[in-house]
């Protein structure tokens, strides 16, 4: 008898989306600790796999934004008022404090805070992951909000889920192999800008409305096995090969990744699936400040090991305040 996860529709909240952010922000802060441990590069290669998250964190705001606006449509302006008050001013206290500290940045840190208050920083390399090499994503979320609106509308006009998230797929695609033929990928703001991530933004948005609409997902649990293995084993090898393959990464990556958290949700471990679940409620305050955190600890205590172990309390404690 085949072993079945099922996500039942109709509702406005998931924790099965809750888990998946969840999952994301404790592999993403755990690479960015880890990676600064000494480990052989095999090894660290593999803790990479952790970033693989915010793949999960760009379909879970697709899915997120768009069950809010079918329960409470806004225009453009409330929109963006509304994603400034809950995303831009905790960003911004967050770099303010870390351009006070020499630490953070070696470069001019009023300039780079500067970048960072008025968003155009995601048009400058220089600029782009001063004070926190997280900070990159804040960039491309903020392109995602400015299309949001506009996204909805194509959407609506089409009246077709599928046709809608081709579109999704195949503008990733062109700018995948536009950023690959020119070298322009090697550069972070290309390399991140929101084109990239669209097809994943754009799928949250499509699953959001397949559940809102009270229809159900069944996963069977042994697929969820052999999709992780086999997508995070093609993503591990294309990124170690390179070359062309690695322009298609995204896919292999984000669905091997979407596909463990799901299997280990699936298991129903009490303690792990709290935990998780409990990290979800602050995942946005733990990714803005777990970098800031661990470079401060990492002043006062030489032994890595200490310092992730301190850090990772630390991050936890002052999320959550």
């Amino acid at each position: 008898m085949r072993i079945i996860l099922k996500i039942a529709g109709g509702y406005g909240y998931y924790d099965e989306i809750t888990f998946l952010k969840g999952f994301s922000i404790i592999t993403i802060v755990l690479m960015h600790y880890l990676q600064n441990g000494s480990f052989p590069g095999l090894i660290n290669t593999a803790f990479s796999i952790g970033g693989t998250g915010v793949h999960i964190f760009f379909f879970c705001s697709g899915f997120g934004l768009y069950i809010s606006y079918m329960e409470k449509p806004l225009g453009f302006t409330e929109f963006i008022k509304n994603r400034l008050l809950k995303i831009y001013i905790p960003y911004i206290i967050i770099v303010g404090i870390s351009a006070l500290l020499p630490y953070m940045y070696e470069g001019n840190r009023l300039k780079a805070f500067l970048s960072h208050l008025f968003l155009y920083k995601m048009f400058i390399p220089e600029y782009e992951i001063s004070f926190g090499v997280q900070f990159w994503y804040i960039s491309t979320l903020f392109q995602f909000y400015l299309a949001f609106i506009l996204l909805v509308k194509v959407k609506d006009r089409l009246g077709n889920p599928k046709a809608f998230l081709a579109i999704g797929m195949i503008v990733s695609i062109m700018w995948w192999i536009i950023s690959a033929q020119t070298g322009i990928d090697e550069e972070r703001i290309w390399g991140s800008f929101f084109l990239q991530y669209i097809w994943e933004f754009v799928l949250g948005m499509v699953v959001a409305e397949h559940l809102k609409k009270g229809n159900e997902i069944k996963v069977d649990k042994l697929a969820l096995a052999i999709i992780s293995v086999l997508g995070i084993g093609i993503a591990g090898t294309t990124k170690m090969i390179g070359g062309v393959l690695t322009a298609f990464n995204d896919v292999f990556a984000m669905f091997g990744y979407g596909a463990l958290a799901l299997f280990v949700y699936s298991l129903g471990i009490g303690y792990v699936n709290r935990l998780v679940m409990f990290s979800s409620m602050i995942s946005y305050e733990l990714y803005l400040i777990h970098i800031l955190v661990y470079n401060t600890v990492r002043c006062f205590i030489n032994s890595w090991f200490l310092t992730a172990v301190i850090s990772l309390l630390v991050s936890f404690i002052l999320a959550l305040t």
